[in-house]
Parts: structure tokens; sequence; C-alpha cells
């Protein structure tokens, strides 16, 4: 596996392509196969009957969930955790309600019939169908340690997703990524040998998302920390393969320090072309969009190059 190139900008489809299509959905990332990005993030949570599913929420979002009849769901507190697979499939996510605050961000959103939420099992078929060269699938694990009852424990949550990835002939194109450090540290124990990834958010406000890094927080397993740019090297002697910021935590100093600790810099999640181009000159290694066939298209005008 290929996590960077000199010079080079990996892209990844965030979501897909969210702000194209449906976000998580099987044409989302259909569709970057089709525009040949090889690279895509996701998100991973398990469903009652324990079967990984592709969805980025712990409850299902109402602003892009219709029930059986076509109604958008009013209920904000449907635990995936609580619903078995069959019941999670009946449900469509191939729209935005573009009255929402969320449909409202991403307004040119195309939508799509009948899109369930797919299963992992279901999303590592499609893209063993499109192994393109230098394929890379980031899944991050979704997980909290600040509420209860939304998944498994860290341990059982890790065992049911990689016996989904091992059944797979897809192990070797996959880096797992999670806010949760406990995750990643089960990962090491269970699964050395696949790549880990370590999010990280900084900001103390200004996003629906906590901040997470702070010293002896509960969400990078309580390691204290000193300055926040400790972090290359503590994520490094974690045996990290790379580091997953938010873009506007880094500067050319924060990337250079990771670098300076072989560490890749894989920046969340930057939309505004001048923001991507900020984040090529500060040298990152990789940026996570929701629309990369704008990164694409920009790389290109700009001689940039991709991969």
């Amino acid at each position: 596996m290929i996590l960077s190139k000199p010079n080079h900008i990996k892209i990844y489809g965030h979501r897909g392509a969210r702000g194209d299509l449906p976000e998580n959905t099987l044409e989302s990332f259909k569709y970057l196969f089709d525009n040949a990005i090889n690279a895509y993030e996701t998100d991973i949570l398990i469903s009652k009957d324990l079967i990984p599913v592709i969805t980025h929420d712990f409850r299902l979002d109402p602003s892009l969930t219709k029930d059986e009849a076509g109604n958008w769901i009013k209920d904000e507190n449907i635990k995936i955790f609580d619903l078995t697979y069959d019941e999670i499939s009946k449900f469509d996510i191939g729209s935005l309600n573009k009255l929402s605050r969320y449909g409202r961000r991403f307004i040119n959103q195309r939508s799509l019939e009948n899109q369930k939420i797919p299963k992992l099992s279901e999303l590592l078929e499609l893209s063993s169908k499109n192994l393109l060269q230098d394929l890379l699938i980031n899944l991050e694990i979704k997980s909290t340690p600040d509420e209860k009852n939304l998944t498994p424990d860290p341990q059982d949550l890790v065992q049911i997703v990689l016996n989904e990835i091992n059944n797979s002939n897809l192990k070797d194109k996959i880096i797992i990524s999670s806010f949760d450090w406990r995750i990643l540290r089960e990962v090491k124990k269970q699964s050395p040998e696949i790549p880990r990834a370590y999010l990280t958010f900084q900001q103390e406000k200004g996003m629906k998302i906590k901040k997470t890094i702070y010293s002896k927080s509960p969400w990078i397993d309580h390691i204290p920390l000193t300055i926040v740019y400790d972090l290359p090297k503590i994520i490094k002697e974690l045996g990290g393969s790379a580091w997953h910021p938010y873009y506007k935590d880094i500067n050319k100093k924060a990337v250079k320090d990771a670098h300076d600790n072989n560490l890749p810099v894989n920046v969340w999640t930057v939309n505004d072309e001048d923001d991507m181009l900020k984040m090529i000159e500060y040298g990152v290694d990789g940026i996570m969009t929701d629309y990369p066939l704008r990164l694409k298209n920009l790389c290109e005008k700009r001689s940039i190059n991709w991969f």
C-alpha cells in the first residue's frame, strides 16, 4: 500500500462524493471509480445483529433519511445499534431535505432513488470489482467514549470489522482510522499489519463534533499531552501510519513535524479551492473532500501531481 508519494497529492472522496451524490451510498462510491478517483474515506457502525454498515451518525439523520412511505423521519433518536440490518435497509438515504440546515450545505447534491445504507461487505465487493491502481480504502470506525450503548465495546467492535475485512481480498488496500484511539489500540493488538491513521480535532467550537485533543482526553486513550504539536511524535510512537487532522488545525510547521517523524498527513474535509491550494502549499500528503472531482480538476489545471 502506498500512503504517500513525494510531490503528489492523494485525493480521497469523503463519504464517497458527498457534494455531488448522496453520502455513503454505493452509487456515490461507484461515481468515484467511474471518474478514476482511487481512494475514499467512509464510516462504519454496527447493527443490532452485528453487521458492519456504512453510515456516519450513531443515529439516523432526519435530514437525509426517509421511511418506507417516503416521508422524512422526524425522530432524531433512532440508534443504528438498536436496529437489525433488515430494519436499517428499509430506510431510504438517496436524497437530502434541502430545507434542513444540512441539506442547505449541499444544495447541488443530486438525488437518487431507492438508496439504502449499505453493508461494509457490499462496499468491499464493489471496490474489489474496481481495483484501480493505488486503490486506498480508509475505513473510519465510529466509536465514542462519551456515551454508552451506541456500539459494541472497542474490542468486540474491532473484531467484527476485522472479520469482514478478512473475508475480502482487500486487506492490503485498507487503512483504519478513528477519533477514538481505543479503537486503534485494539486494531494494533488484533491485526497489527493493518495501517492505522489517528484522527484529531482541536477546534474549541464552531462544529458539531467535540474537541478530541486535550491532555488525558478519553478520546486519545488518556494519553498526556504537553503541546499539541507533540501529536505527530506521539502518533508515531503509538505505531501510527498516518495523521488525519482537521485542516484548520494545521500549519506548515505541523506538517513538517509529522514528516520529520515519517508520518504522512491527510487532512479533512477540504471543499474550497483556496483551502485546497493552501493545504497543498503546506505540503500535506492527502486531502479528503466532498468534491473529489473539483480537487482533481484543480490539480490538473495547476499541473499538480495527484494519485
